[in-house]
Order: structure tokens, then C-alpha cells, then sequence
């Protein structure tokens, strides 16, 4: 009896013994293959953390972007803001009505050769809920008007607040246009979406996710309209760079997309507006893309009435309070400075002599916005003077500009360079601005 009992406890000391052993392997080999990863990432040096030197050998990717501009007024801000684009090589997509495009066609021709596409947009209504024929012809008309005035051909449209729906896919889907831009749906990350069977994409827009701007897209009319400041619009859009965490990426899709939105009303003419956004340029860390690019992964790839809508436009009257009213905003302080969009072209002539003198007409170039143009044309009905004029809407504006500022080596006046409207040739002698020093010298000018 001694003698089994003995023989049992012998047996549960040499299995649990060992079970002991096993177990160390086992840990053993774990800690092998973590001392093993942790040297080909570059393992500890020192006393340094390991997840120090794994955050600091991580790429981490700047995200695409590409900027919508919205335009329904004039061209002053919107000439300002495209110029201040290219200086810091922002790309951007213009929203415009084929009303507005064949009001300011020649502009407009100016503009598209600077990282600006066109897309084509319905003002009229949202395209919710509209149906597939009455979206398709709405569509097909403006972009035949829109080609005819810019030769180019339009490769994304939308309607007003960026609407669409499953009609908006199947009409563009049928004219051959391959991208449409939908409400944001993925706060201020910008999405992209594929609907199967179809060959065209959604571009689903940055939104505000910020509760007291909530609903309105990453735009600066959004803010504006809704008590909202530069400095407002500034932090959201530094939130809108952070790395996207894997779990948003789950929600949202992988690809790090943002499309910040102007109206260049107001930011391309507004100055505490338009600094922002060239502070906000000069600092971000954006790679700016053509439509192509940023549409060319998408994030999701799902059946058509799959895709999520956002409806949300609370743009009531009781929900637009702006700040500071629009006429009382700081104005840039350069509204008829002459943007050089245009490459010109025309072979430079010395100045003076026979060649150069108008023969007693006054021709005079502008762009009828801000005070010195005002002023100048004010001036000249006063005096009673017959004055040729150009404007920049029309068609020919830029080439017969060239061909007189080409004429002549400087101006004379606010700027020696032909910077600020109106320009006016007198004789022999251009004038770039206007003020009560070129009054003077016109008025010698023309007088007998």
C-alpha cells in the first residue's frame, strides 16, 4: 500500500515537472521571436524606447488634396484667389453655372490654364430626389455650354450643396462624364466612391464635423455664414491633417483625401479670410493633386444604392448670421490690381516716338470693380471725354492689353509695372491706377 502511494506522488512530480518545462520552452521561444522582430526594426540602442524608434521610423504620408472654388458673382476674388493658388501650387476644381462661364468666358479660359478644372454645376435645385431624365438633360445642357465658351471638355459635375443620387450616377454614367461630387459623409475627410457596374466615381467632400458648424462642407461660406471666424475654419482644417487612426480608416476607407472649399468672394476678396488661407498653404503639409489623382483609389467600392447620401443644407435664414456683415469686412486692398494670368505673347516695343502716341484718344482697361476704377470712369463721364474702354470680360481683353502694355517699357502712376487698373494710355504716356496725381497729369494731357 506504502509502496503505490509512494509510485503515485512519483508520477505527479515528474508530469508536473514536465508540464514546467513546456511552459518555459514555450515562453522561451516568444521571447526569441520578439527580441528577433524587435532587431529588424532597428531593435534598442542605449535607453532608448522601443516604440520611440518604431514611431520614428514610420512613413507617415501627406494627405492629397485638391481645392473647390464656387464663384456665382464676379471674377475679383476669384482671379485674386487663383493667383495666390499657383504661387503656392495649390490645384483646384471651379464650380461654376454655364450662365457665369459665358458672362466672363474670356476669364475663364485665362483661368483653366492654371491647375483649375471646371465642374460643372446646377444652381437651380439640389439634385436629390430629381429624376434621371430631367438630371440628364440639366446636365447635358450645361456642359455643352460650359465646352462651347472653354473648348475643354467637363469631367465632373454636380448640383447645388455638391447633391447627387443614384440618377445623378446613372445620367453622367450615359454622357460619358466620369466623376460626380457628392455631400460630405466621412466628416472632413474627402471619399471616394465606386459604384459597381458603373464607370464613374463620387467624390463625397470634406464636411465640418465641429457641432456649432455642423452640416456645412469644409468651406469658408460655411463658416462665414454661421458666425464663424478665419481662425475657426484654420484649426479645423490642421485637425483635418492628422494621420487618419486605423479605426477611422474602418469607417471612412484608407486613403487620406481633403478638399477645402472656398466661395472666392469671400475668400479670394475678403482680407482676413485670404490671408488665412495663404498662411494655411505656405504651412500645411498637402500634396496637391489633379482631379485624376485624387479620384484614382477609391475608398470604397460598393453596389450603387449601397453609397450613404447626405442631405443635410440647413442654409435657412434663421441658421446665416454672419459676424461681421459682408459690407463691413476688410476688402483686399488691391481689388483692381491686373492679375497676369495670361502669358501675353506679344514681342516688346521701345517707348516713345510716332509709334506709341494714341493720337489724342484716351484708352483706358479695366475691370469696372473697386474704387480707382470707379473713380476713372467717374472722371472721364465728368469731363465729358470720350474714352475708349475694355473690359476684362471680353473675349479679346487680354491679347489688345498686351499689345499696348508692349508698346511701352513702364507706367507711370500708383504702379510702374502696369499692376493696378484701370490702365490708361493718354498720348504717349500709360498710367497704371488712378488717383489725384494722375488726374492731374490726364488733365494736362488732353487739355488744349
Amino acid at each position: 500500500m506504502l509502496d503505490a502511494t509512494h509510485r503515485n506522488y512519483n508520477f505527479l512530480i515528474i508530469v508536473s515537472l514536465s508540464i514546467l518545462i513546456f511552459v518555459l520552452s514555450i515562453f522561451s521561444i516568444i521571447y526569441v521571436a520578439c527580441e528577433s522582430s524587435t532587431a529588424d526594426d532597428g531593435g534598442m540602442q542605449g535607453d532608448a524606447s522601443p516604440s520611440l524608434e518604431l514611431s520614428e521610423s514610420q512613413e507617415v504620408l501627406s494627405p492629397e488634396g485638391i481645392m473647390f472654388l464656387i464663384e456665382y458673382k464676379d471674377t475679383v476674388g476669384l482671379v485674386n484667389f487663383v493667383n495666390e493658388m499657383e504661387k503656392h501650387g495649390v490645384t483646384g476644381l471651379l464650380m461654376v453655372t454655364p450662365e457665369f462661364v459665358e458672362e466672363h468666358c474670356s476669364e475663364i479660359r485665362e483661368i483653366i490654364k492654371h491647375n483649375v478644372e471646371i465642374v460643372g454645376c446646377n444652381v437651380e435645385e439640389p439634385f436629390w430626389d430629381v429624376s434621371y431624365e430631367e438630371q440628364k438633360a440639366r446636365i447635358k445642357g450645361m456642359v455643352d455650354r460650359i465646352e462651347a465658351c472653354t473648348g475643354e471638355p467637363v469631367r465632373i459635375v454636380n448640383s447645388r450643396y455638391f447633391a447627387s443620387d443614384m440618377n445623378t450616377v446613372k445620367a453622367a454614367e450615359d454622357l460619358g462624364i466620369p466623376y460626380i461630387t457628392a455631400r460630405g459623409v466621412t466628416d472632413t475627410k474627402a471619399t471616394v466612391f465606386q459604384p459597381e457596374g458603373y464607370n464613374v466615381k463620387i467624390l463625397s467632400v470634406s464636411n465640418i464635423p465641429s457641432v456649432q458648424f455642423k452640416y456645412g462642407s469644409l468651406c469658408d461660406y460655411s463658416y462665414f455664414e454661421r458666425a464663424g471666424t478665419p481662425e475657426n475654419m484654420r484649426a479645423e482644417l490642421e485637425r483635418a491633417l492628422l494621420p487618419l487612426e486605423e479605426k477611422e480608416k474602418e469607417r471612412y476607407g484608407p486613403y487620406h483625401r481633403i478638399t477645402p472649399v472656398t466661395h472666392t468672394n469671400i475668400g479670394g476678396y475678403l482680407k482676413p479670410w485670404l490671408d488665412m488661407w495663404k498662411s494655411f498653404w505656405a504651412e500645411a503639409n498637402i500634396n496637391w493633386v489633379t482631379l485624376d489623382q485624387i479620384m484614382a483609389n477609391p475608398d470604397w467600392v460598393l453596389p450603387l444604392w449601397q453609397i450613404p447620401i447626405n442631405k443635410n443644407a440647413p442654409y435657412t435664414p434663421e441658421k446665416t448670421r454672419p459676424l461681421i456683415p459682408y459690407e463691413d469686412e476688410e476688402k483686399v486692398s488691391n481689388p483692381c490690381a491686373v492679375e497676369e494670368l495670361s502669358d501675353g505673347g506679344v514681342e516688346e516695343k521701345p517707348r516713345g516716338g510716332s509709334e506709341v502716341r494714341t493720337e489724342e484718344r484716351v484708352i483706358m482697361f479695366h475691370n469696372n470693380q473697386g474704387p480707382m476704377c470707379k473713380d476713372a470712369v467717374e472722371f472721364f463721364e465728368q469731363l465729358d471725354v470720350s474714352v475708349e474702354e475694355h473690359l476684362t470680360s471680353e473675349s479679346d481683353f487680354w491679347e489688345e492689353l498686351n499689345k499696348w502694355k508692349n508698346l511701352y517699357k513702364q507706367s507711370e502712376g500708383v504702379s510702374p509695372s502696369f499692376g493696378y487698373y484701370p490702365i490708361i494710355f493718354v498720348n504717349d504716356r500709360a498710367f497704371s491706377g488712378f488717383n489725384a496725381e494722375i488726374e492731374n497729369e490726364i488733365l494736362n494731357e488732353i487739355s488744349p
